[in-house]
């Protein structure tokens, strides 16, 4: 009760109804023998003058022991954020106007099956790419899961937005386990084309013909690029032409990652420079764009204004890397010295000018946000001491030279940095980057898989949008 009187007090307004109040330890700050002082996260939604409400607050607590337990003995609001409103911005219409599509795990990953050593990518089925496929000026909706691929083509009805699904009448029926897709115009004939991506299995290229696609994944230079997690498509060597980025994840079949904290042993991320008539040349290792993190997030954009396109990759399980271009599509890894390095279980990057300072910004998702509690510098010590005691020992050298190098004396703190959460990089005048994410409000707890920027409200400064959530109830397909 004495959080709710908190929090009628941060309001200052009648809250006539609660209809959900959750409470989080967020971090257990000091602990003596009588007493503990630990940081609360709340949140409180419901019914708010009128409208509705949402409150997202952090409190400074004191506990004493005594005779029944712990006692809260005092609770001090430290921030909080509070968002009202109608509660009618959004509405669900995805069924209303034609779209239904569930997302499936593969079946090939399922009992009686059980091909992967690391069981969490049989559910890695989420893909979307929405473009204009058939030319009348609307954008169309691609959408991955897990056992097919659907396209849903805009046509306008007399009750506003429709979609009709043509998956099957534009060749798309046989496509089989994709999990990435990115429409694009790769051959510059003024129609988008389509790169569909897989873990297992071949990817697909096709070439729009006018009213279908067209397989022309042989003798286009892709590989069979086993282990695709995500693409994006720039010109990063200046031609004119357009270029294909894949970011690639681990061979789930043999592998799993070196540590939960910190780990290098993906398969190297692809760089296909892009040819005449639909044809790729494989530069990755040439290029230096070839990181062998955990890669589920890739934006693409030129942060340091010199004309050229550099990349930012969001990595699971591990630190984050930003490849700037030098010219002519060739990288290096400036993380560390541009201030852009982030340890995080990374899911998705973005970039834009968050503060409007003229300025491109990177904003990543993370899952596990907020969960430092989970692993603390004793516990990452402990863990550590006993692989160097192991017979793991001669494995992870490499691995431990890369943590040093790029958290110094610092690295026993891995474990709070890779459970810190969603990151606001922020650019600075000397195109040097900090962290924002605490002081702007945009770190805050959960299992963030992906996010965007967008100007919600017309006010002309962008907004961030994070898909939030866990397996919640008794499906466990439920996310």
């Amino acid at each position: 009760m004495i959080f709710i009187t908190k929090l009628r007090n941060y309001l200052r307004a009648p809250l006539s109804a609660v209809e959900s109040a959750e409470v989080k330890l967020d971090l257990l700050e000091a602990v003596d023998v009588t007493w503990l002082e630990a940081r609360l996260r709340v949140r409180l939604s419901g019914v708010f003058a009128g409208g509705r409400a949402s409150l997202d607050a952090s409190f400074a607590s004191r506990w004493r022991r005594g005779p029944a337990g712990l006692q809260l003995e005092s609770l001090v609001l430290r921030s909080g954020q509070l968002v009202s409103g109608s509660g009618k911005a959004f509405v669900e219409g995805a069924i209303p106007r034609g779209i239904l599509s569930i997302g499936r795990a593969d079946p090939r990953f399922l009992p009686p099956n059980n091909p992967l050593r690391y069981q969490v990518l049989r559910h890695a089925i989420g893909g979307a790419s929405a473009a204009d496929i058939d030319g009348d000026g609307r954008d169309d909706l691609l959408l991955t899961q897990g056992d097919g691929l659907r396209l849903f083509l805009n046509r306008p009805g007399p009750k506003g937005l429709r979609f009709v699904e043509a998956t099957s009448a534009w060749g798309l029926d046989a496509v089989a386990h994709p999990n990435v897709c990115l429409a694009l115009d790769f051959d510059d004939d003024g129609d988008c084309d389509l790169f569909v991506g897989s873990f297992y299995g071949p990817n697909h290229l096709f070439e729009n013909t006018g009213g279908t696609f067209k397989d022309v994944t042989k003798g286009s230079g892709l590989a069979q690029d086993d282990m695709t997690s995500i693409a994006c498509a720039a010109d990063f060597d200046g031609d004119g032409r357009l270029d294909l980025y894949l970011g690639r994840f681990l061979d789930a079949r043999r592998d799993i990652p070196q540590t939960m904290l910190y780990t290098r042993n993906g398969a190297a991320n692809r760089l296909y420079r892009g040819l005449d008539g639909l044809r790729f040349e494989d530069v990755s290792a040439a290029s230096g764009a070839d990181d062998a993190g955990l890669t589920l997030g890739a934006a693409a954009g030129d942060l340091d204004g010199d004309g050229d396109v550099d990349l930012y990759l969001s990595n699971d399980y591990g630190r984050n890397v930003l490849l700037r271009n030098q010219g002519g599509g060739r990288f290096s890894d400036v993380a560390l010295e541009s201030g852009t390095l982030a340890v995080s279980g990374g899911m998705s990057a973005s970039i834009g000018d968050l503060d409007g300072d003229g300025r491109l910004d990177i904003y990543v998702s993370s899952i596990r946000s907020n969960q430092r509690w989970f692993s603390e510098d004793v516990n990452v010590r402990t863990y550590v001491l006993g692989i160097v005691k192991s017979a793991r020992r001669k494995g992870m050298q490499r691995l431990f030279y890369d943590l040093r190098k790029h958290m110094g004396s610092d690295w026993p703190r891995v474990g709070r940095a890779s459970l810190k959460g969603n990151y606001f990089l922020r650019q600075k005048s000397d195109g040097t980057f900090e962290d924002w994410s605490e002081r702007s409000g945009a770190a805050p707890a959960g299992w963030y898989w992906s996010s965007g920027l967008v100007d919600l409200d017309n006010d002309g400064s962008l907004d961030v949008v994070a898909v939030n959530g866990w397996i919640t109830g008794k499906k466990k397909t439920d996310l």
